[in-house]
């Protein structure tokens, strides 16, 4: 029985240590409204999973009046300082169980501590104004799901907390879980370097903003934060504000902030945080969040720097800077194999050093170890004496590109040796860039012309191929027709690439007879790769005659026609027409038909009235009184006969 009691009482304390070692596992949600008298807010409960990073974002406000102090830093508090917090009560309440109490002494201090944890935070906020801050850190492993508690220091002397809530670790989460994210953060300077400038100097930079949140955010702006002190802020301010509208952003989506700032004479080297304020809407047309504070750092050089100690070594010694000013070769453009001169001003940029003992040297890019732009005299470098603060000096030298040069831009590195009041044997270099470009060439093949003589009226087909001999594209390539016997034509052969050959194929149309050689322009037009038109010509034979006319054959045959009808006049006169047909047909081949023909009609009427005339003399001494045989004799017949058989000879003939 006693043994039984025993294991009752052993049962019974089992029990009680297991609920209050519970207790101590898991936290409860506290009212935290009163406790951090409205010094921060959070609009909700910051979410985490055990094992992963969890985010806390909050809003802290600066109550006080201006001419108050800034609420400067804000840290967590460590598992320690805990047991403050926890016991922590409100003397102006006397109702201790009261929720503005945090009177509950089971602390449990949730978060893995490492180096970075309890490092302080800068937030600079101003008397009157919020802030938005987020702070990052991570859960221990071993939490039981619930709520929990984060407690901060502002100033190392306001105590404010907030709950979180923390799920279980199940074995599967990783450190990038989504859930580690916000639905609305920043980032600012990712990927680029840290500005520079120094005194008296331009700092053209831009800032790379970020929309590190899970959603879309509108109408964001950045807003530098500006101040008078130079220990602070190293730039002149010159405008009213430096607000940018950088408009809607997506999720992960990243813009570029632009700045142009004049560094200050009197500023101190060093880096310089800038604070720059990121407000924007959660939606269209809401209400703008409460900024977030991010800072970008700049560098510049002041004047302590050209104050050197007695022990600085060589490369912390001012030297001389000398850039090129500007420069321009003759001729403008540079070509492969082609003699140019070189003209390059160097300018010593430095305001207060001068730099001495000075020598250029030129030193070409290569291509399989051989230079792209060689010295005609052999000698690449060029001595200056001196050069003060701001002085220039003008360079020349004559150079020659190589003939195999592709046509592109090649590196001229000017490499520079000189003595600074500090700095001995400095060495620099600058690079200017050479555009080299290949001539064009072309040339022709046989140019086919068929038929080469037509009549006016008719089309001749024109063929040859345009060989691209050069090393260059030649672009959009046509190939134009112009004389005073054709119709003007264009025929588009497109690009040519070099080693390759386009193809012209057209057809001409003849308007009038040819009055010259007939010689025909082919004028080839092709550009460059910036749109540079160029020209080159060549020629062609085309012969073009008058049309051959119907109308004059109609006159042959009734001028044939007309000839005698009997049986061997008939023969004489179809022999007659056969001939001038014969005749005028070669002389159309050769060109000249028309003006032939026309002679020839003429001779054949002059021919015609001829034998008319002697038709006429023979009829009237055949139309005398017929003549018995007893009154002619016989030597007189024979005298007739003989003259009708002449008669006739003449007919035919």
């Amino acid at each position: 029985m006693r043994k039984w009691k025993r294991w009752a009482v052993f049962l019974l304390l089992f029990v009680v240590l297991a609920v209050g070692g519970s207790r101590t596992a898991q936290a409860e949600m506290l009212d935290m409204t009163k406790y951090n008298d409205d010094l921060i807010t959070v609009s909700k409960v910051p979410h985490g999973k055990a094992g992963n990073k969890i985010s806390i974002k909050m809003t802290v406000h600066n109550n006080g009046s201006k001419g108050d102090n800034y609420l400067r830093t804000i840290r967590l508090a460590n598992a320690d300082q805990y047991d403050q917090f926890y016991t922590y009560d409100d003397d102006d309440d006397d109702d201790s169980d009261s929720d503005s109490n945090i009177s509950w002494s089971g602390k449990h201090f949730p978060f893995e501590a490492d180096s970075n944890t309890f490092k302080e935070k800068r937030i600079d906020v101003k008397p009157g104004s919020s802030k938005s801050v987020t702070l990052t850190y991570k859960l221990r492993r071993d939490l039981a799901a619930g709520y929990y508690q984060a407690f901060f220091y502002i100033d190392d002397s306001l105590k404010v907390g907030i709950n979180i809530w923390v799920s279980a670790y199940d074995g599967s989460s990783t450190e990038e879980d989504d859930n580690t994210k916000l639905d609305y953060d920043f980032s600012i300077g990712d990927n680029q370097q840290t500005p520079y400038a120094g005194y008296n100097q331009v700092m053209d930079f831009g800032v790379n903003l970020t929309n590190t949140g899970l959603k879309k955010v509108y109408d964001v702006r950045v807003d530098m934060q500006l101040d008078a002190d130079i220990t602070k802020f190293p730039f002149d301010i010159n405008e009213g504000n430096y607000n940018r509208k950088m408009g809607d952003m997506e999720s992960g989506q990243m813009v570029t902030v632009p700045y142009s700032m004049m560094v200050r004479e009197d500023v101190k080297s060093g880096f310089f945080p800038i604070h720059y304020l990121v407000t924007y809407r959660e939606e269209e047309g809401g209400e703008f969040s409460e900024p977030v504070d991010k800072v970008f750092y700049v560098r510049v050089k002041g004047k302590d720097d050209d104050e050197l100690s007695a022990d600085a070594g060589e490369q912390d010694r001012t030297k001389a800077r000398i850039i090129v000013d500007s420069f321009e070769t003759i001729p403008a453009e540079i070509y492969a194999g082609q003699p140019f001169e070189l003209r390059v001003r160097m300018k010593n940029a430095s305001s207060d050093v001068a730099a001495s003992n000075i020598m250029f040297t030129f030193a070409s890019e290569e291509v399989e170890n051989t230079p792209i732009f060689t010295s005609e005299s052999g000698s690449t470098s060029v001595v200056v004496n001196n050069m003060a603060p701001g002085a220039t000096a003008d360079l020349s030298m004559v150079f020659k590109a190589a003939p195999t040069a592709e046509q592109k831009s090649y590196r001229m590195t000017i490499q520079e040796q000189y003595d600074s009041p500090e700095f001995k044997n400095a060495k620099e270099e600058v690079k200017i860039a050479l555009p080299v470009k290949q001539e064009p060439r072309l040339n022709t093949s046989t140019i086919d012309v068929m038929p080469d003589a037509i009549e006016v009226g008719s089309e001749t087909n024109v063929m040859f191929g345009i060989n691209n001999t050069g090393k260059v594209i030649l672009y959009n390539v046509m190939a134009r027709f112009e004389a005073d016997s054709i119709q003007p034509s264009d025929a588009y052969v497109g690009n040519i690439k070099p080693g390759e050959t386009g193809n012209v194929d057209t057809m001409l149309t003849a308007i009038a007879p040819t009055t010259d050689d007939g010689k025909v322009k082919i004028i080839i037009s092709y550009e460059d790769e910036n749109g540079v038109v160029s020209e080159t010509e060549k020629e062609m034979l085309l012969n073009v005659s008058e049309a051959f006319s119907d109308d004059g054959m109609d006159g042959m045959d009734g001028m044939d026609n007309g000839m005698d009808a009997d049986a061997d006049a008939a023969q004489a006169g179809g022999a007659g027409r056969i001939a001038p047909m014969l005749v005028i047909a070669a002389l159309v081949g050769a060109g000249v038909g028309v003006v032939v023909w026309k002679r020839k009609k003429k001779k054949i009427a002059g021919e015609k009235a001829l034998e008319d005339e002697l038709e006429e003399e023979l009829d009237n001494e055949l139309g005398e009184p017929e003549m018995t045989t007893a009154d002619v004799s016989e030597d007189e017949t024979k005298d007739v006969e003989k003259e009708q058989n002449d008669h006739l000879k003449r007919k035919k003939k």
